[in-house]
């Protein structure tokens, strides 16, 4: 049932975002997958469980998932849900415009946090997201050879409306400073650490090369990314290994060197803050057919 390699969801010459709809009577397995997802609950109950912990799911929950989460779906009972999938790439392409835009880039960097702090849509943006995903949900790429124009649209008009939905729920965050604008060295960080994340970067480093004190790049870094510039990094290295588990056959210290860990120990102890397993465990439980 869940698809976990972009080849699976996005075939070559398709659209980035694709999306599904699926009808649970009964548990799922927890699984994962090496792009972004979100999840929209449109009809019955049921326990959402991630590494973030378990969260109840009704009509107008929301999850959203980054590369490499895991999750599943417990005591499910007649659960409608609408999957949206997005290609990372996506982000770095054809909606690199989104980062610029304020709280949206920060919205996508902060899924994967939304079972901590459930997400719920209003009833209004519900609406105009359910109509969309119904119109536009079915096997990744099937609709895309026939009108690749409307759907894209209208998928990249249900992703504004459900990022839209994050930054709202995540404005009472108080551990990070909002802005109303993007420094353009918030940008080229990011860029540079997505560029090269086997550099062995450090913060002065990074600020040095943006033209910013470390103190001031972490504060506006944190505010438009939700995350210090180190924390992305681990992020996005984590994100590298969890793929590189499921798709290869490298060992866990060569996957480890592969994204700028090094130190095998440190590897282990950096891969299961982001995901709650050791990466001996996540290949274990999620590589299909493993």
């Amino acid at each position: 049932m869940h698809r976990v390699r972009l080849a699976e969801v996005f075939p070559p010459g398709r659209p980035p975002i694709a999306a599904e709809r699926f009808e649970l009577r009964s548990d799922t397995a927890s699984h994962s997958h090496d792009f972004i997802e979100l999840a929209v609950v449109t009809g019955g109950t049921a326990r959402h469980v991630s590494a973030a912990g378990e969260q109840p799911l009704v009509r107008g929950s929301v999850t959203m998932l980054r590369p490499g989460d895991w999750h599943g779906y417990h005591d499910c009972d007649h659960l409608t849900v609408y999957n949206l999938y997005v290609s990372p790439e996506a982000f770095r392409r054809e909606l690199a415009w989104m980062r610029a835009a304020p709280h949206l880039g920060r919205a996508v960097h902060i899924a994967g946090r939304s079972g901590r702090h459930p997400l719920r849509l209003d009833p209004t943006a519900l609406r105009v997201v359910e109509t969309g995903l119904a119109e536009t949900a079915g096997e990744p790429g099937s609709d895309a050879a026939h009108h690749p124009g409307p759907v894209y649209a209208v998928r990249v008009g249900i992703l504004l409306c459900l990022l839209g939905g994050v930054a709202s729920h995540g404005s009472t965050d108080a551990t990070s400073e909002r802005t109303d604008h993007v420094h353009p060295a918030v940008l080229a960080a990011a860029q540079l650490l997505e560029n090269d994340i086997q550099r062995a970067w450090s913060l002065d480093e990074l600020a040095s090369t943006v033209n910013l004190s470390p103190p001031y790049l972490t504060r506006m870094f944190t505010a438009h990314l939700g995350v210090p510039p180190m924390t992305y990094l681990g992020r996005l290295r984590a994100e590298r290994a969890a793929a590189l588990l499921i798709e290869t056959d490298l060992s866990v210290a060569a996957i480890g060197r592969l994204v700028g860990w090094h130190d095998p120990n440190y590897a282990s102890r950096r891969f299961r803050h982001f995901f709650a397993l050791s990466p001996a465990a996540y290949r274990t439980r999620f590589r299909p057919g493993g």
